[in-house]
């Protein structure tokens, strides 16, 4: 009995855990059509390095614009930017500075975009693009 409690708990959080991942996947190729509508140049998704990833990379002019999103299924108590907070955003600097060190010049300019995606069930995606959303 309890070894089947436990396995319908595991199948349950991998259940969640996959669809989490879907949203933010799906949140992420939303965010990246939304910025080439703008006009922005994507240049890598879902960079890795060892302190973590940068969801996208674009260019923006002469601009290397490194863009968190946040994607969320609903929008009730706060929107997805917000979850952008210091510790997230001080993450963000060391990976950005790992990517201009990897890939870049010393001397490029970046700026910090945040791209906040609600995506409800059968509903069209909110998106909200908040430029240079904090500095380094």
């Amino acid at each position: 009995m309890a070894t089947k409690v436990i396995d319908n708990l595991i199948r349950q959080w991998r259940d969640n855990w996959r669809a989490g991942r879907d949203l933010g996947w799906c949140g992420e190729a939303l965010a990246a059509k939304e910025l080439k509508r703008r006009g922005y140049q994507i240049l890598e998704q879902r960079w890795r390095c060892r302190f973590g990833e940068i969801d996208i990379v674009a260019r923006d002019g002469d601009t290397v614009v490194v863009v968190e999103v946040k994607t969320r299924a609903r929008n009730d108590h706060f929107r997805p930017v917000d979850a952008v907070d210091a510790k997230k955003q001080r993450k963000l600097i060391q990976l950005a500075h790992a990517y201009v060190r990897a890939r870049l010049a010393d001397d490029a300019t970046v700026r910090f975009d945040v791209v906040g995606i609600t995506k409800a069930p059968g509903k069209r995606p909110i998106i909200e693009h908040i430029l240079n959303a904090f500095e380094a």
